[in-house]
């Protein structure tokens, strides 16, 4: 359990830093649409971990008469697609990677979902705000980002389970479901819908402390028309993630 939690936080913090550079040239520099392009494309070749990479402007703010611009690629396959998230049809300005990072003005990761308009893939974003000195103060800029695909570290959760022989789930900080045992849970149920849907109690204290911070273990009952299992649960302190591990108490006791 120790070990995939600090697996996924190294994963976290490396993908933290991806951005960084980005926001260094931003702040203290002009670039052009052709250098955002290539500096993204460099970004996502140099970086498998992530799925895609923006960089989000201020109304006005990189053309004095464009109310929106934000430079965005993205990995297909084996190509990166460049492309334009411009126009009230996206609206970026209302999407949580943008409002949030810039209500704080600190760097955020967003409640995970499906990019419909963008990466059309379940992501979930890191973004740091960017601004410039004015020679009086800072002006805020925009935003950059890089998301990070929900199906990548759903493969290194279930590994984990493959490894135990074991029920893994992985939820957001707010308890939605990211992966589970059954398809059907992911992103449809959180774990204090799977308490009451499942009548296992536990799964909704188990959700209150992992929103606190808390890790543990609990006895779960009866699960699976199987009695006695055991449920380690673990966050993941980057992002506040939770990880979940339901293990028959016979199976435990044989490792």
């Amino acid at each position: 359990m120790t070990a995939i939690v600090k697996k996924m936080s190294r994963l976290i913090e490396f993908v933290q830093k991806i951005p960084q550079d980005l926001v260094y040239i931003l702040e203290f520099q002009d670039v052009d649409e052709q250098e955002m392009k290539i500096l993204l494309e460099s970004v996502l070749f140099n970086n498998l971990e992530i799925c895609g990479s923006a960089i989000a402007f201020e109304p006005n703010q990189f053309y004095k008469d464009s109310l929106y611009h934000a430079t965005y690629v993205y990995r297909k396959g084996d190509r990166n697609i460049y492309t334009n998230l411009n126009g009230p049809e996206y609206n970026y300005f209302n999407k949580e990677w943008y409002q949030l990072p810039k209500t704080l003005m600190k760097p955020t990761w967003s409640e995970p979902y499906f990019d419909t308009g963008g990466g059309n893939i379940f992501m979930s974003t890191y973004s740091i705000p960017f601004s410039k000195f004015d020679g009086y103060k800072e002006e805020f800029k925009g935003i950059v980002t890089v998301d990070v695909s929900i199906e990548e570290l759903k493969r290194n959760v279930q590994s984990v389970g493959k490894l135990w022989n074991c029920y893994t789930i992985l939820v957001s900080g707010k308890g939605t479901v990211l992966s589970a045992p059954y398809e059907e849970w992911i992103f449809k149920e959180s774990i204090f819908t799977l308490a009451s849907k499942l009548n296992v109690p536990v799964f909704s204290e188990i959700g209150s402390d992992l929103k606190k911070g808390i890790s543990g273990t609990k006895n779960l009952g009866r699960f699976e028309d199987q009695n006695d299992w055991l449920v380690f649960y673990a966050i993941i302190p980057i992002n506040q993630w939770g990880l979940i591990m339901l293990l028959p108490r016979n199976d435990f006791n044989k490792k």
